[in-house]
This record gives structure tokens, sequence and C-alpha cells, in this order.
């Protein structure tokens, strides 16, 4: 049986009665062809600011790509409603020799304070690729702030024929980076996490890949690190002008660990719930277990889920591991990347994990103590709360799933159907990322989402996505 028709028997069996179609869609992007390298599960690819919804996908070349080569072409769209409502769209080329790497080199887009773009691209253990808007709230032109490679560096680097021992140059802090993404906290703050190598002229296993997270300040345009200092020598890295010693600031890191993949969650009071995963001596599709951690609001004073403090950079023994034994003997080959995070109304994180060759489990934190491991509903790919009391799932068809929740997260109601998409609904999406939009006109929540398209005899493809705005009816 198929993931997508797991997830279609599992959203009969737990949603309540028929649907009520409390939901209407309407298209906010019609199908756009991408490439099949677009194929992700980390990236940022949608993001809404003051009315307008941007977007960054890789889309074909003008001839066809090899794996691993390149000549794809990164593309940001962005979209808004003219004076008869009808979206209009434009687009800006980021770059037009983006790599066929599927699930490594999909681009991110992200939004600061002041309405200035970001966009991270084309990156699979390269020096960061990454440019800002030059104007709020307009895709006409960017600024590259990241580090210049050379097509030729860029091919090379793809089959393993070139390094970049240096630390880096760019706005953000780090070299060798994959998996980016962003985030806004609720005073919206913006965020960027990504994995690192700390030290980047070791050999390819003892470059010691780490989890970075920086913050941006609008006022300086500048990027900070947030992390612990991590002392690198001369065998670490090519320490420039006759250096033999220089600091890094990872968030996490571990000598012989991969961290994957950190996920940003904030609370309503603004404190940041992170989670992520890690992975033993080498890179690779399973990762062995997730930890979490959180910080108070305004604090980079991080604890752990048992409330201890935390030195950065976090290690393994420290953060722990989420769940305990059951959880293990439930996924005893791993897990998929990422640890999905989100966080109720009263500020408790809820994990989406999915299990390598099996179901995707949840898990809550009350009281310092994970919960029993459940199956996610429907084997949705996210959940969010509302402030109404209400949790969302959203399923791979699109089936969208709701239900009323206490404070803390636990249920007060069953799981009810309040959308499911088709091609006539222009919702017939799998892979779904959901955005909150503005609340309608009642204080309702609205949202977009990003999906891969549905094929005709059911089958979720890489081959085109999709926008859709759902809101109440």
């Amino acid at each position: 049986m198929s993931r997508l028709t797991l997830g279609a028997a599992l959203v009969t069996l737990l949603a309540s009665g028929p649907c009520l179609a409390a939901l209407k869609a309407s298209t906010v992007l019609a199908p756009t062809p991408v490439a099949t390298a677009n194929a992700s599960v980390f990236a940022t690819p949608l993001a809404v600011f003051d009315g307008a919804v941007y977007t960054v996908n890789i889309e074909p070349g003008s001839q066809p790509v090899v794996l691993h080569g390149l000549g794809l072409k990164t593309v940001l769209r962005r979209g808004a409603r003219d004076a008869d409502g009808h979206w209009r769209w434009s687009q800006y080329l980021v770059d037009d020799q983006t790599a066929n790497d599927p699930y490594h080199t999909a681009a991110s887009v992200g939004i600061d304070r002041d309405g200035y773009i970001h966009v991270a691209y084309n990156m699979h253990n390269l020096p960061w690729q990454y440019a800002v808007s030059k104007q709020p709230g307009s895709i006409d032109g960017f600024v590259f702030r990241g580090d210049r490679v050379s097509i030729a560096d860029k091919w090379d680097s793809q089959h393993r024929d070139v390094e970049f021992p240096a630390p880096g140059r760019a706005a953000i802090p780090g070299t060798q980076v994959t998996y980016p993404a962003f985030f806004n906290d609720r005073n919206g703050t913006l965020y960027v996490t990504y994995r690192y190598a700390a030290r980047p002229a070791r050999d390819f296993g003892q470059r010691q890949y780490s989890g970075g997270l920086a913050a941006y300040d609008e006022a300086t345009r500048q990027w900070h690190a947030i992390g612990g200092d991590l002392v690198i020598e001369g065998a670490d890295a090519e320490l420039p002008g006759g250096q033999t010693r220089a600091v890094t600031r990872p968030l996490i890191s571990e000598p012989g660990w991969w961290v994957y993949q950190i996920r940003l969650a904030f609370d309503a009071d603004n404190g940041m719930h992170l989670a992520w995963y890690w992975r033993k001596n080498s890179s690779g599709v399973n990762q062995d277990h997730a930890s979490y951690a959180y910080a108070p609001p305004g604090s980079t004073d991080f604890q752990s889920a048992d409330g201890q403090q935390l030195d950065l950079p976090i290690g393994l023994a420290a953060a722990g591991r989420v769940g305990d034994d059951r959880l293990a003997s439930l996924a005893p080959d791993g897990f998929y990347s990422p640890a999905r995070i989100t966080v109720s109304r009263d500020g408790h994180p809820v994990l989406n994990l999915q299990s390598i060759n099996g179901p995707r489990f949840t898990l809550f934190l009350d009281r310092r103590q994970w919960s029993k491991p459940a199956p996610t509903p429907g084997q949705a790919w996210e959940l969010h709360y509302d402030d109404a009391g209400h949790e969302w799932a959203f399923v791979s068809g699109l089936t969208v799933l709701r239900r009323a929740v206490h404070a803390n997260g636990t249920p007060r109601s069953n799981w009810t159907t309040v959308f499911e998409g088709d091609r006539t609904s222009h919702g017939n999406l799998c892979h779904p990322r959901a955005v909150r939009g503005a609340d309608d006109a009642q204080g309702r929540p609205t949202f977009y989402i990003h999906g891969n398209v549905i094929n005709d005899v059911g089958r979720c493809e890489n081959d085109r996505i999709a926008i859709v705005w759902l809101a109440e009816k």
C-alpha cells in the first residue's frame, strides 16, 4: 500500500462522520511545472507577507539535466491580488545553474520584518548561496550575499571532486551548507536553520557537520549566529591571514554525529521550541533519533525537555532523546527527516516523526515527560494549532482534519474532515506545506497550502506544484 493510500485509509478511520466541507479552496497559483530536484522535506518554499505570496522552486532548465548535473533554474515567484481579486504573478530567476540533486538543492524563502525577501538555494555541502531583495516587497532585483562559487566548482562538488575548506565569508555564518530553512517568530523576527561543516578542511567523515541557527537584525542587516564557541585550528579549516585559531558558533554539535534539519516553532509567549535528528558517523537518509530544546522568550539560554540548562553548543548526551524505548521499538530502523514540531495554545510542544518503513508518530511534552507515541492522524505531513482551540492536520490528498483541543493540545473531540481536495476544487495536492494567512473577518484562521499536484491516476508526483488558499465557507 502506498503512503498516499495509507493516509487516505487512516483519514477514513479517524474522521468522525461525513465530510463537513467547512473549508473552501481557491487557486492562488495554478499547477506549475517543476524539476524533480525540487523534491524536498526540509525547504520552506512558501512565505506570506503584507497580502502577497512568495514561492521559490526548482524549475526545468532549457534542456534536460542529468542527475548531479547543472542547468536547472531556481525561480522565485510573487503573487498578489489585483483590484478584481485575481492573483497576478511575477517571477525572478535566482539561479540558472541549479544542480539536479533531489532532496538537497531545493530553495527556501523567508521575509524579514521590513519586508525584504531572503532566498537560500542550490546547496549540498556548498558555501552559502544566498541573496536578498534590493527593495522590500519586490522581486525585481536581488543582492548576492553568499560566497561566490564557479560553475566548474559547483559541478565538481556534485561529484566530490572539490572541497571548500575555508570557514566561509557569507552574510550567514558557516560553509559546506545544506538544508537551509527560514522561520519567523511571533514578532516577525527572521531565523534560519541549516547544517554546516564546523571543521571543513578535515576528511569528509571528520568535519563535524553541525546544526546552525542565526537571527537577522534589520537595523544592521546582519545575521548573528546563536550558539556556543567551538575552537577550530589550522587542521580544521584554511584560516585567513596566517591565523592559527578561530571560533565557529554552532547551536548543536557533537563529534562523530551529524545534525539533521532543525525545525523551529514559537509559542504564544514567543518561546522558541526546536526539534532535530542525529545520525551517527556519516550522512544518510535514516536518522538515529530525535532531540528537543527550548529557549524562553527573548533568551538564548536553552533547556532540555526535562528542564535542565544546556551548554552551547548542545551535545548529544545533554540533549537527550525524544520519547523512550517505546518509540525506539516502533521505529527500529530510525526516522526520516525532519522532526516536525508545533506548539499547542499554552505552549506544549508536539512532534510529528516519520519512521522508516512505517507510519508517522505524534508525541507531546507535558510536565517534562513525553507522551506515549500515537499514530499521526491520517499520516498528516503537518499539524497546526490555532488560537481558538483547534488542532489542524494537513494530509496528502489534500485532506484537512480538525478537532477541538484543550489548551495543552489534548483532544476535546474526534477528528472531523473539513476539506477534501479533488481536481475540480484545485486541492488535489500531496506533501502539503501550510502557512497561516490573515484571519478572516470573523477571526477564523486561513491557510495557504503549497503542494505537489497529484496526477490523473492518483499518484503523488514531483513534476508540478500548486498553491491554494483555504478559508471557512
